[in-house]
């Protein structure tokens, strides 16, 4: 009796892992893509030296006026020594995080907006001293 009763809690213990591991695979397969829940950005005494790295928006240009939820993003990245990849910021809300130099914010609403954009270690967590910043309209 007692070993049925550990079989729907070692079945439950084994599909946790097994779910767990999926999306740590997918979270790093799938850096260039747009966030779901946007999160708030570090503050700049949080920002570790750059090392080298350097970003620079080269799309959307400043004062630029899109139309729909859509942001077409391209940028230059430099790597640096601990560069990585790029976070996306709008308004100072995470929105998304990229990896190649191209890539498309959505869910952006109408107004005006503040694009900036942090190079970041590969752990995702050390933001360096390093990024550009454009404002955009959105009608």
């Amino acid at each position: 009796m007692k070993s049925l009763r550990l079989v729907p809690l070692v079945t439950v213990w084994i599909l946790s892992l097994s779910v767990s591991a999926l999306s740590q695979e997918g979270h790093m397969k799938g850096m260039d893509m747009p966030m779901k829940q946007p999160a708030k950005k570090p503050a700049k005494s949080a920002l570790q030296p750059a090392e080298g790295a350097s970003v620079k928006i080269v799309s959307p240009k400043a004062g630029e006026i899109l139309k729909g939820d859509k942001v077409p993003l391209q940028f230059k990245l430099t790597k640096g020594k601990r560069g990585e990849h790029v976070h996306a910021y709008v308004d100072g809300e995470m929105m998304g995080m990229f990896k190649s130099e191209k890539g498309t914010l959505t869910g952006i609403r109408p107004g005006k907006h503040t694009l900036e954009l942090r190079v970041v270690a590969k752990d995702h967590q050390t933001e360096l001293d390093a990024s550009d910043k454009v404002n955009f309209v959105m009608k």
